[in-house]
């Protein structure tokens, strides 16, 4: 029953897409915050190859898979921004946490596996505690070896904001 009821909402999203993109407002903050989002993730997730540089630097490092995955990432995020404003200016209590969660998880691996970040901070909390400056390699090590798996994380949280902005639209709209 619960699955059927989960399908019908799947089968129901452009729909809902529909509905937000309809409205003005919903419609410039969902292509502001695309911009924005593919923007950032252009220029953040080469950062592994240019060893922490962020900037446009990155985007002569770019690989079609980074391509895709700022491209997925922008999209979730601009979507489930336009859904959010739609709900809002419905009267419903749209929350995109799941989502703005999946963008933190997606910048983490980037900037923690091979910028100054992690290492800056790890040695800033090793002032006071000494024992935590061991932490910065293992971490960024664990980072580095996953980052395939925190991308895929992070577009699954986008995906679940998305799901439960489109929702929230749905219920406005009737």
């Amino acid at each position: 029953m619960m699955m059927t009821a989960t399908m019908q909402n799947i089968v129901q999203m452009p729909v809902a897409i529909r509905l937000a993109s309809a409205d003005r407002r919903a419609r410039l903050w969902g292509v502001a915050t695309f911009v924005i989002g593919l923007t950032f993730y252009l220029l953040v997730l080469p950062a592994t190859d240019t060893g922490g540089a962020i900037g446009l630097v990155s985007l002569q490092f770019l690989t079609i898979g980074e391509v895709v995955l700022a491209l997925v990432m922008s999209v979730l995020l601009g979507l489930t921004t336009a859904l959010g404003i739609y709900g809002l200016r419905q009267g419903a209590h749209a929350t995109s946490g799941k989502s703005v969660m999946g963008a933190i998880v997606a910048v983490l691996p980037t900037l923690l596996c091979c910028s100054p970040v992690l290492p800056l901070a790890i040695a800033t909390i090793a002032s006071v505690l000494p024992a935590a400056g061991t932490l910065g390699l293992p971490i960024q090590g664990f980072i580095a070896t996953h980052e395939a798996w925190l991308y895929a994380i992070a577009i699954a949280l986008m995906v679940w904001g998305f799901y439960g902005n489109a929702r929230r639209a749905l219920h406005c709209a009737c």
